[in-house]
């Protein structure tokens, strides 16, 4: 007996198949309630607090456990609840020694979230400018976007997909003469019109030095900023927001930088951050600014870690909030009993990543998994003695490999091997419609005047 290729392929077909469907049909029907822990730094209590929401509603606590009733934990978070506590007449006067009010709170209220969805995929070498001193009261989006190249920026217009000769000189005589060197390490901008008001662009050249694009009625403006930026530029964002405390940031491998509006490159404390996979998340109250940074790609096991720091971005109070663990415990007894299921199981989509993948990782239990590969064979091997059917050792192996999913694949397109040799007539056998296989035949029933005996 030999392997067929054909039926042998339709069964690593079918294996690959189930190795993404099975693990997430199970997944699916085994998870638990889903859980989300937030903490807040309070200027109040000086220690953060933690908000768990569950489908069943919310749970208030402080670092340290002790459990808070609703109220309580808004009042100790003025900053986040501002809108409640000014329309109940609750919020306070003063804020640790400092005067404050609700629409303070609403002004300095500024989120900025980077994950590394955000840079761990491929860029488009194409973006928007807008005109930050438009004809009008209110941006709007340009009528062309530009190209970036390897020697500059070409502007296409979005009618025809001309290039715009005229706009592309300007630039380009504006990018010379800050003195930019191509290839760009990285751009970024924020073409969203909705904005208050526009600042540019922030790029970094080919040798790492920060400059700021911009647009006036039509006019390229550049200018260098003095800022260098060593190691891989991740991404750069630009965040206009009217507490302008800083224009935008810069990503690294390693590190997050804040380009502030008097040209200082603030390094954000933020520990044991790795662009391949952690986020970062930086939220602004009058008081402080909270940095939040987690490996997106171990979210059960470690924590996210929350810093509190002063106006200038100085420490203040650390907290590690972990998953919590009840919730964790119950996931991880799903992940470990549904090893049996398949010894891997096909990634299509991670947190980290931007783009569909083709990841193969294996089970969480490989005892367990080792296991249901061979209750698979032993099935294997029980269908085929019910049915009479021979049973080839690449069969065997295919199975004890794949488990389930192979299994599955070997009963909807077996039996995977076939005879070496098929049965066919002798060179000395003669066709049904040769004469020789008339000689000696004599039909009887007919009556002796029949030609057909003849």
């Amino acid at each position: 007996m030999t392997l067929s290729p054909a039926r042998l392929a339709c069964a690593v077909v079918t294996a690959m198949s189930l190795f993404w469907f099975i693990p997430d049909v199970y997944r699916r029907a085994t998870n638990p309630e889903k859980v989300r822990a937030t903490a807040y730094y309070s200027a109040v209590e000086e220690r953060f607090m933690v908000r768990t929401d569950t489908f069943t509603g919310a749970g208030y606590a402080d670092e340290s456990g002790n459990p808070l009733e609703a109220p309580a934990f808004k009042e100790r978070l003025p900053f986040l609840y501002f809108a409640e506590l000014e329309k109940q007449g609750r919020f306070p006067a003063t804020v640790a020694g400092v005067p404050v009010t609700a629409q303070d709170a609403r002004n300095a209220l500024q989120t900025v979230q980077l994950s590394p969805r955000m840079w761990n995929l491929p860029k488009m070498p194409l973006n928007v400018l807008l005109d930050a001193a438009p004809a009008g009261a209110h941006l709007s989006l340009p009528p062309d976007i530009f190209r970036i190249t390897g020697t500059g920026l070409d502007f296409i217009r979005c009618a025809d997909g001309s290039l715009d000769t005229a706009k592309t000189a300007r630039f380009a005589e504006a990018l010379r003469t800050a003195d930019v060197r191509f290839p760009l390490r990285g751009l970024g901008s924020n073409p969203n019109p909705l904005k208050p008001f526009d600042e540019g662009c922030l790029l970094v050249d080919a040798e790492g030095r920060v400059f700021r694009l911009a647009m006036h009625k039509g006019e390229p403006r550049c200018r260098a900023t003095g800022l260098a930026i060593d190691g891989e530029v991740k991404a750069i964002t630009v965040e206009e927001h009217p507490r302008r405390a800083f224009v935008g940031t810069i990503v690294t491998g390693d590190a997050v930088h804040l380009v502030t509006y008097d040209d200082t490159l603030v390094r954000l404390p933020l520990e044991g951050f790795d662009a391949a996979g952690s986020y970062a998340v930086l939220r602004s109250d009058p008081l402080n600014v909270t940095l939040a940074s987690a490996d997106l790609r171990d979210r059960l096991t470690q924590p996210t870690r929350y810093i509190a720091t002063d106006a200038q971005y100085n420490p203040v109070h650390t907290f590690d909030l972990y998953f919590p663990a009840e919730a964790r415990s119950r996931i991880e007894a799903a992940q470990i009993a549904g090893s049996e299921l398949s010894p891997l199981a096909l990634r299509q989509f991670a947190p980290e990543e931007g783009r569909v993948l083709f990841r193969m990782e294996p089970a969480a239990s490989l005892p367990l998994a080792a296991l249901g590969c061979a209750l698979s064979v032993a099935l294997l091997v029980l269908v085929r003695r019910r049915t009479r059917t021979g049973l080839h050792w690449g069969e065997t192996l295919f199975v004890a490999a794949t488990g389930l999913p192979g299994l599955a694949g070997v009963l909807v397109f077996g039996p995977l091997a076939t005879p070496s040799e098929s049965l066919t007539l002798g060179k000395n056998t003669p066709t049904d419609d040769g004469p020789e296989r008339l000689n000696g035949f004599k039909k009887t029933g007919c009556a002796s005047c029949c030609s057909g005996n003849k």
